[in-house]
């Protein structure tokens, strides 16, 4: 599943999934004749009734976090529309097609744009140590300096191999993380006690990224964590009204923090103990 339809899990916490939940949709036009320059731009939609001055519009179902538009609705004209660019932040349409046949939300509860965002930094900044992703990694040693750059995502390295006679050797190995970027172009550093200048095979941690391939679970998660944020969840689950003994509302749940409660234990059991990956010692040099 790709970051669109994590997306598009987001939408369906924030809205609901019951008919009349989710805002008016409005259709642009197949040509939307793009004129203007920020901060302004005039475009064509199907019909011009549907939306008035004062309106917000968010491109829905957009490719990526750069193409999900929002725009203010400054005055209509029978069926051009002419908006602020890049409202609240977005990216704004740069180029003569950008708005080609595109689909509106008419003033969405939360824009697209917004939930690109959230989901880039629920990945980015969320997920890690709790979930991270076991990957293996093969390198040709630089037998001058016994150092190679590795990737910007790996984090840890539990274990290198490199097969001398047709025997696999578990050889030393360090790893720098985050050094400057004239010593790696990556950040990522590994240095290894490569017996020859055979390819040496590491096992490693990673952070996640928002290209790669996750499960469903995952998947959920992050649309999880992407939504609490969204309506407003702070990072503690206390909810200080339902706590008080007095209130009316004793016991409730505010739903943003139901949402950040169910992503820290929808976390948690999709978490691997790194303690438990470690198959060999390490040398530190």
């Amino acid at each position: 599943m790709a970051t669109t339809d994590i997306v598009q899990r987001v939408k369906a916490h924030v809205y609901g999934q019951g008919v009349g939940e989710h805002p008016t949709i409005i259709l642009g036009a197949a040509d939307a004749s793009e004129t203007g320059s920020a901060p302004t731009i005039a475009f064509d939609v199907a019909d011009g009734t549907q939306v008035q001055a004062g309106d917000v519009l968010g491109v829905v179902n957009a490719a990526d976090a750069d193409s999900a538009f929002v725009l203010y609705v400054l005055s209509v004209s029978t069926n051009t529309v002419t908006a602020l660019m890049g409202y609240f932040g977005s990216p704004s349409p740069t180029t003569a097609d950008d708005l080609d046949g595109a689909v509106f939300e008419v003033n969405p509860v939360k824009s697209e744009w917004l939930m690109w965002q959230k989901v880039e930094t629920t990945i980015d900044t969320l997920l890690w140590p709790v979930v991270y992703k076991p990957n293996t990694q093969s390198i040709t040693p630089n037998l001058a300096t016994g150092q190679n750059e590795i990737a910007a995502t790996v984090m840890d390295i539990l274990g290198a191999q490199q097969q001398i006679a047709g025997i696999w050797e578990n050889i030393p190995f360090s790893l720098d993380i985050d050094v400057d970027t004239n010593v790696s172009s990556t950040g990522n550093l590994v240095s290894v006690g490569a017996i020859d200048g055979s390819t040496v095979y590491l096992k490693t941690i990673e952070r996640y990224a928002a290209s790669d391939t996750m499960s469903s679970a995952l998947e959920e998660c992050i649309a999880l964590g992407a939504a609490a944020q969204i309506l407003g969840a702070t990072r503690s689950s206390t909810d200080l009204e339902a706590s008080s003994k007095d209130s009316q509302f004793r016991g409730s749940r505010n739903p943003a923090q139901q949402l950040w409660q169910d992503f820290i234990t929808l976390r948690s059991s999709l978490n691997d103990d790194l303690a438990k990956q470690v198959d060999w010692f390490e040398y530190h040099r």
